[in-house]
């Protein structure tokens, strides 16, 4: 029985750190697990239809007129293919989701722009507020993983009496001017020996 649940215990996975993966670094793999699925799906229709076109056995607009396959189709994959991939470096190394980060707002932006374009006009799209959905999901998952590297401790705040860049060269001067003094100390400490041993 106990070797039964030993087997059935999950793999704990270890981030670029050292440090096993938070909630937040397992919930980005998954979801970018997905983007990659989906990612590769879009280059294989897309170069598919390509391909079918190419070679004159029919041509899919035919078939359906208002859905375009092909250039474009490829492109959009291999555009998510990346994403997908920064993604999933950024969930194994939290200090690499810039990437991620920002094409995950950026388009969560734009989807509830188009939302609230819709929403303004009278028009309500299902696909595009389950769109805008899923992609504030990524939105969130990637503002958490950029937080556990201390990225938003790190920048201004409005209660911030020193900002963090004149608070760093306050240090590296305090540090400088810390070592000069021991420099100077350790000097007059060899003369003081030298003094000594011209006595002796």
């Amino acid at each position: 029985m106990v070797e039964g649940k030993k087997k059935r215990q999950k793999k704990v996975r270890i981030s670029a750190d050292g440090t096993p993966y938070s909630v937040w670094q397992t919930r980005t793999r998954i979801l970018c697990l997905i983007y990659l699925a989906w990612a590769v799906l879009e280059i294989a229709v897309g170069a598919g239809f390509l391909t079918i076109r190419s070679i004159g056995l029919f041509d899919p607009t035919e078939l359906i007129p208002t859905v375009t396959f092909g250039g474009s189709t490829v492109l959009s994959g291999v555009f998510n293919l990346v994403i997908a991939l920064s993604g999933l470096w950024g969930a194994h190394n939290p200090r690499r989701i810039t990437l991620f980060f920002w094409a995950a707002f950026l388009t969560a932006l734009l989807s509830a722009w188009q939302v609230a374009s819709a929403w303004s006009s009278g028009e309500i799209d299902p696909a595009m507020v389950l769109s805008l959905v899923v992609v504030l999901v990524y939105a969130a998952c990637a503002w958490n993983v950029r937080g556990q590297t201390g990225y938003f401790d790190n920048h201004p705040q409005p209660e911030d009496e020193e900002m963090p860049i004149r608070r760093d060269q306050r240090l590296i001067q305090e540090a400088v001017q810390e070592k000069e003094r021991e420099l100077a100390a350790a000097k007059e400490e060899l003369a003081d020996v030298k003094a000594q041993l011209l006595k002796k």
